[in-house]
């Protein structure tokens, strides 16, 4: 398998919000209604990334020097090695949060997912989001159907300035390592993200500034109460009962037992 992923680069990105707009036009996604100042104290809109907005450029301002600074990121599905959404999946035998063969672009079956949740309580960046009206889940899923045809996913293409890529991620990675050489020796404080993260992340980050500056996990992983969860649902998967509820009823068991918000 030749792993394909994306390499961004916030050094690059002008927040143009292109990319936002392209995903939501090649997936047919509705536009969602927001307000100006929709993130409180900031330009960030749509605030978050929803069931219907699968792209997001965050914007974070930091002041550096008596000076503000503008922070942005892309935020969206990062297809980790290690999923732990793919983990987390209880539908079986074939599970619904599943990885491209061929790609390792970590995808959705909309046909086999149950809208349980369990792959938005487990993903450590927080990146599924279930609608509860259609009980499924929904996230990017690297434009699959381009890729295919040969092109590149639609953030990708319509980036005017570059910071958005995807292609082979060896080579994007091989990218990232002598971009932030290049940033280091004319002065530029930055940091790549991604590399080991969870066996190592389909989406490279360039960032400049500390990951502190960033909602980032330090060191994300699959949710240490899983294997709760498991050991509950387990009867009704072996009975062939297993349904969002049970899944959901579980979950909430080890929130409250853990105490866990």
């Amino acid at each position: 398998m030749s792993k394909k992923g994306y390499l961004y680069d916030g050094t690059k990105c002008i927040a143009c919000r292109g990319c936002q707009v392209a995903c939501k036009q090649w997936n047919q996604l509705p536009a969602e209604k927001t307000t100006f100042f929709a993130e409180s104290g900031g330009y960030q809109n749509p605030p978050a990334l929803t069931m219907q907005t699968w792209n997001l450029i965050e914007f974070k301002e930091k002041e550096e020097k008596g000076k503000m600074a503008w922070l942005f990121r892309r935020r969206g599905c990062n297809h980790c090695t290690n999923a732990a959404c793919i983990e987390a999946c209880p539908v079986e035998p074939v599970k619904a949060m599943t990885r491209h063969p061929k790609y390792g672009t970590v995808y959705v079956n909309q046909d086999l997912c149950i809208g349980c949740g369990s792959c938005a309580e487990a993903c450590p960046f927080n990146i599924p989001y279930v609608d509860e009206k259609l009980e499924k889940s929904f996230k990017c899923w690297a434009c699959i159907d381009r890729v295919d045809n040969g092109k590149v996913t639609a953030c990708a293409n319509t980036c005017p300035t570059g910071a958005i890529e995807y292609g082979s991620r060896d080579k994007l990675v091989k990218k990232a390592k002598a971009r932030l050489q290049n940033l280091e020796a004319k002065g530029v404080k930055a940091f790549i993200y991604g590399l080991k993260e969870l066996d190592g992340l389909g989406m490279t980050y360039i960032l400049p500034g500390e990951i502190k500056d960033y909602n980032l996990p330090e060191n994300p992983q699959v949710n240490a109460y899983l294997k709760d969860v498991e050991k509950l649902i387990k009867p009704y998967k072996d009975r062939g009962k297993l349904t969002a509820n049970v899944v959901k009823t579980a979950w909430n068991h080890v929130k409250k037992k853990y105490n866990i918000a």
